[in-house]
């Protein structure tokens, strides 16, 4: 072999050692940002997360500048099981409508109560249940409503009439089951529908009965006058809802706490004391 030919050798040998480099460096690379775009696409840990409700007593309501209601108490034992420095002043308290539209589009976060309708169901990530009330049509006792379909409310009910929370679980579950929409008023809050409903602005509404009575109550209305007239749901089911990039791990691990809540008979006493 001559010196050439083995300085063209060697050479060679080593731009493949080289190329052999790189190609490593650019799989580990490839490798890193790959686990880096699935860690952020995956949400945040449940430390990170930031948990939104409404007003919506009993499940959660805010009564002199305190957080309270049975999912607040809720939420706040699930933190201590899973050992995390937070207390019920850390969630935010926003109108039904703006809190839905930012677990839409922002990883990380949170809402409660929820209902898990069928057009929800692929929109998020759940934790739960924990029963609560039946949601359905109520109205008033005088109005002798007595619907066996959604077709007589349909013909019943005047157009714009109903009363619901918009994006609340009254409403999804109405449509879902085929009532129409031109019979829907949209409010901002559950405290001013059962106003609506008082004043006979609306003819009967589309709501939880359990958070219905509750605000009847504490607004010094005769909750006496009124009667659930049909419901949408047996019983009522509420339910944590994520963002759906939240960590499938993040979602095991709320529900395992709150599995073991309920087996500990935590849930069942905080339920009771709001009865």
């Amino acid at each position: 072999m001559s010196l050439l030919e083995g300085r063209f050798i060697n050479g060679q040998r080593n731009l493949y050692y080289h190329r052999g480099l790189n190609m490593i460096f650019l799989r580990s690379l490839f490798i890193c940002l790959s686990l880096l775009i699935s860690s952020i696409a995956s949400g945040q840990t449940v430390q990170e997360i930031t948990w939104m409700t409404e007003e919506y007593p009993p499940l959660n309501y805010t009564k002199n500048g305190l957080r309270k209601g049975i999912f607040v108490e809720v939420l706040v034992e699930i933190w201590k099981k899973l050992g995390i420095e937070a207390s019920a002043d850390d969630i935010q308290v926003l109108p039904w409508a703006r809190s839905y539209r930012i677990l839409e589009s922002t990883p990380g976060t949170a809402l409660f109560a929820m209902s898990r309708t069928e057009g929800r169901e692929s929109l998020f990530k759940w934790v739960g249940p924990i029963n609560i009330t039946p949601i359905g049509i109520i109205a008033k006792k005088s109005k002798n409503f007595n619907f066996q379909s959604i077709e007589q409310i349909n013909q019943r009910i005047p157009s714009g009439k109903l009363g619901v929370v918009r994006s609340d679980s009254g409403e999804h579950y109405f449509l879902d089951k085929a009532g129409s929409s031109e019979l829907i008023d949209y409010h901002p809050t559950g405290e001013l529908l059962i106003k609506m409903l008082d004043k006979d602005r609306v003819e009967a509404i589309s709501y939880s009965y359990g958070t219905a009575l509750f605000l009847m109550r504490d607004n010094n209305i005769d909750s006496s006058e009124y009667s659930l007239v049909y419901p949408l749901t047996e019983q009522g089911q509420g339910w944590f809802g994520f963002n759906r990039e939240t960590n499938p791990k993040t979602i095991v691990l709320i529900q395992k706490a709150l599995d073991e809540l309920i087996v500990e008979g935590v849930i069942e006493k905080i339920q009771a004391n709001y009865r």
